[in-house]
């Protein structure tokens, strides 16, 4: 898939989608309160598995 999907808070800091992304790099964007958005590319790599985590250089 290469099209951006909104995503739902679960709980606390964790959020999901109800799609199925295996096997897809995974790249985030982030609307900040300010309006400013923020985009990580590639922060997960085709071959990742659940309970992972990964870091990216963008802070927001």
């Amino acid at each position: 898939m290469n099209n951006w999907e909104t995503m739902s808070r679960n709980w606390g800091s964790n959020w999901q989608s109800l799609s199925y992304l295996n096997g897809q790099s995974l790249s985030f964007k982030i609307q900040l309160s300010n309006g400013r958005i923020r985009t990580a590319y590639n922060v997960a790599p085709s071959n990742w598995n659940f309970g992972q985590s990964f870091t990216s250089n963008i802070q927001f």
